[in-house]
């Protein structure tokens, strides 16, 4: 009886413990969608009431970092507890678990903790078409497979440096894929999904690309700008493409007939290119000690034509002469002047 009366008593204390809190969404916001701040997940103490009947709900910070949310933990149980949204938004809260929830649609969680994901155990198919780890500690894509219905994949700023064969195999109906800024040193295009019309693979250590593998007939636009590239086979590039459009490739090592044989090629088959992003600032960009930056690509300095010498020595001449013209008119002035 002592024994019962005792569980009694540390269940009744438990419960008495236990905060609920209820969550109201924040306005502005449309009527199909949620925005929630202050959000401290915590199944251990907390009871946690969330609106319900809405189609996309957002769980963030907010940008001057004001308002924070805490979330570590996404599965089907708190997918549930709010209401099971189509599109879920969770970023910067510290995410560090996340189990892909079935019946989700369109999933942002950028700027977390992530490692790694899973899918929720089940039987029916993952409903998944937009996903976006962007800005996390991803450098495992084993998972990636199971989500069959995936349309849309970011994955920029995080730790990938290989993509193993068959990484993507399922996913035939994958058509954006963005990779940018890993550590990628090298990529197989016959590892690529055929259905893709839009990648960047840009900021990463790729050494090498082997345009023939590419087999991707739908591609329209292709970055593998600040890359560590030194040839370029435009033509295998092209090759069975009749709907690419664009490709940017700046930012690489190429030597200046790469450049010009690749650059005529696309210009006779009406693909435009970029060897400078519109995005990007010559600044920022760096070449090693034994390149220099002309045009948006780094070049072998024995390499760079006399024409852009010439062109480079007049303007600094010019300005020199500039100079030296203001220096000899203040003088004069102030010599008038006394």
């Amino acid at each position: 009886m002592k024994e019962i009366l005792r569980t009694f008593l540390l269940i009744t204390a438990s419960h008495a413990s236990r905060v609920v809190r209820e969550h109201r969404c924040i306005s502005p916001a449309s009527e199909d969608m949620c925005i929630l701040q202050e959000v401290f997940y915590n199944r251990s103490t907390t009871d946690n009431v969330f609106p319900q009947n809405y189609s996309h709900v957002h769980i963030g910070s907010d940008a001057t970092r004001i308002f924070q949310s805490l979330v570590p933990l996404l599965d089907g149980q708190l997918f549930r507890e709010l209401g099971e949204p189509q599109a879920l938004e969770l970023t910067y809260v510290k995410l560090k678990t996340l189990e892909i929830p079935r019946k989700l649609v369109l999933g942002n969680f950028v700027d977390n903790s992530l490692r790694e994901f899973w899918l929720e155990p089940g039987e029916m198919a993952p409903a998944l078409s937009y996903l976006d780890l962007s800005l996390n500690e991803v450098s495992n894509l084993t998972n990636i497979s199971s989500l069959v219905n995936l349309e849309t994949l970011y994955l920029v700023d995080n730790d990938i440096e290989h993509i193993a064969p068959n990484t993507f195999a399922g996913l035939t109906k994958l058509k954006m894929l963005n990779l940018n800024h890993n550590d990628l040193k090298m990529i197989h295009g016959a590892d690529l999904p055929p259905s893709l019309i839009w990648i960047r693979l840009a900021s990463n250590s790729l050494e090498s690309l082997d345009a023939a593998e590419l087999k991707l007939p739908l591609l329209e636009y292709l970055d593998i700008s600040s890359n560590h590239l030194t040839t370029l086979n435009g033509a295998e590039l092209i090759m069975d493409k009749p709907n690419l459009r664009e490709v940017h490739f700046g930012g690489n090592r190429f030597d200046l007939a790469t450049v010009k044989k690749v650059t005529d090629l696309f210009q006779r088959h009406n693909v435009s290119y970029t060897l400078l992003d519109d995005n990007e600032v010559n600044e920022f960009m760096h070449c090693d000690h034994r390149s220099t930056l002309v045009d948006g690509m780094c070049v072998q300095r024995d390499q760079i034509p006399n024409s852009w010498l010439k062109s480079t020595g007049l303007s600094v001449l010019t300005v020199l002469v500039a100079a030296l013209f203001g220096m000899v008119v203040r003088w004069v002035f102030l010599a008038m002047s006394k």
